[in-house]
Order: structure tokens, then sequence, then C-alpha cells
């Protein structure tokens, strides 16, 4: 009776830990979604993205441009990614020495800029769906660049078009 109790509490103990220790939630916006921490919550961003996610160190803003609008934006509905990226960034006004780098299948480029409250690192990346266009940008203050930059690749890595938007 003793070692029944004692294996019901360790199983009890152990299925808390399993649950305990799942810290990541997915983040969804239209046909695209993200695995981020549990400590993202919706963030208001005053319109510089569709939606926008914030742990207080990071903000994630997704932006979608349909293939529909794409040409009142100057994209092509036939770019695929890295063609994408090229293309946004040429429309930046920060292109001086800015170079379009790779992680996987993603296209990403990173700069800083300093705005009135601080100095940030932002790291924009690019992916297709079958309907649109997403850019889902990481912004997180310049002394965390090297630690961001990494954090942010493995979030990049997570990003998933919804099943039933590939049907």
């Amino acid at each position: 009776m003793k070692r029944t109790v004692i294996s019901f509490i360790l199983i009890l103990a152990l299925l808390f830990s399993l649950t305990a220790c799942k810290k990541e939630k997915n983040f969804e916006y239209c046909e695209i979604g993200i695995v981020l921490t549990r400590d993202f919550e919706l963030y208001d961003s005053g319109g510089a993205f569709a939606v926008a996610y914030s742990d207080g160190k990071t903000i994630v803003g997704f932006t979608r441009y349909s293939f529909v609008d794409c040409e009142e934006y100057g994209f092509l509905s036939t770019f695929t990614p890295l063609k994408f990226a090229e293309v946004y960034l040429g429309k930046m006004d920060e292109v001086n020495g800015i170079e379009i780098e790779r992680s996987g299948d993603v296209p990403y480029f990173c700069f800083s800029r300093l705005t009135d409250e601080g100095a940030y690192f932002y790291m924009p990346t690019f992916y297709r769906t079958p309907y649109a266009y997403f850019v889902i940008t990481f912004i997180t203050p310049l002394q965390r660049e090297s630690d961001g930059r990494v954090e942010f690749l493995e979030y990049a890595s997570s990003v998933y078009i919804l099943q039933e938007y590939l049907q």
C-alpha cells in the first residue's frame, strides 16, 4: 500500500513537471504561426505591425502583404522569400552595407536604429505562403544584439503555415 501511494505521488509529480516544462506557445496570424515562449503577450505596436507580441525584452511583429495587393507595394506575387527580402531591403532607407543572410530556408537581415527611446536591434525575416508574403520582425534593445540574434533565429525556424492553408 505504501509503495502504491509513493508511486502515485511520483507519477503525479512527473506529470506536473512535464507540463510545467512546456514553456512554448503557438502564436498565429492569418495563415502563419510561430512558436514563442509563454512570456509573450499581445503588444500594441501603434500600427507599426498588423499584430505584435512582446515578452518585455523582445517585440515580434507580423506584417502581411497579400498577393492581391502586391502591386501596390511594388512586389510581384512570383517572388521567392529571398527575392522578396531583396526587394523589401531595397525599399528601406538603411540599405548601406546591409546584406541578406539565410538561416535554413529563412532569409533575414539585421540593422540597428536609434529612436527617442534608445538604440534597437532589428531582424526582419521573410516567408511566403500560398496567399501572401509575411515579414516577421524581431526587435530588442541594441545591447541584447548577440543574444537576440541567436534567440530570433531559433524563433524564425519555428515559423509554420497553418495546415488549412496548405490545401
